[in-house]
């Protein structure tokens, strides 16, 4: 089927409207979504076919069916519903599988996150109850960041050094000012934590995974 063209829309629509008790399922489903594609809505396609909107979508989602089951179709093995609800479960089982990659992807990261913190505490000399309450406090403060609107806009340009995001965001003032060691590195760790996981799920996972560590220790 050649590209169709806004300038050729009306005579596509008016040849799929006479052609329409010709087609099987699968070739009106490509013209509606050739159409559909040209910016034409389904309910101005609908109405210009004389029929529902709701069969002009059962067409698009049958085309999201296997291969093999839009074969079927294309023979009469399978009906536009069975197509369609074979479709949905394709659709659902992928959604299924992406949604267990991501979050094994995302545990993958935090883990790796939750040891740069540990790292991180260590070059700085900060062990037991210290590194405890510093990551703690650091969750408290990215919370409330985040309840009051008040965590920045802007992001960390991708592929940026972890260790140039920590330094840059490393607070000022530390001698001169009334925070304690453990407010000062909080503010410090949640600061550099927020820039370097955009991912606020990954990130708290991280921080909950060093929190449990330095427990632990």
């Amino acid at each position: 089927m050649k590209p169709i063209t806004n300038a050729n829309t009306h005579s596509a629509v008016a040849d799929l409207h006479k052609n329409w008790a010709t087609l099987n399922i699968l070739d009106r489903a490509r013209a509606v979504d050739a159409i559909h594609q040209t910016g034409t809505s389904l309910r101005q396609l609908a109405k210009s076919l004389g029929c529902a909107e709701s069969l002009l979508r059962h067409l698009l989602q049958a085309l999201q069916a296997s291969p093999q089951d839009q074969e079927l179709a294309r023979y009469g093995k399978l009906s536009i519903n069975e197509l369609v609800r074979r479709s949905k479960a394709v659709q659902a089982r992928q959604a299924a599988k992406d949604r267990e990659e991501l979050e094994i992807k995302r545990t993958q990261v935090a883990q790796r996150v939750c040891e740069d913190i540990c790292n991180w505490l260590e070059e700085n000399g900060i062990n037991g109850i210290y590194g405890e309450q510093i990551v703690d406090e650091a969750r408290r403060l990215l919370v409330m960041a985040e309840q009051d609107g008040k965590l920045p806009p802007y992001k960390t340009p991708p592929n940026t050094p972890l260790a140039e995001i920590i330094q840059r965001v490393e607070p000022h003032l530390f001698r001169n000012s009334d925070i304690s060691v453990v407010g000062w590195f909080a503010a410090w760790l949640a600061r550099w934590t927020y820039f370097a996981m955009p991912d606020s799920l990954v990130r708290d996972r991280a921080l909950n995974l060093a929190l449990d560590k330095q427990i632990r220790k």
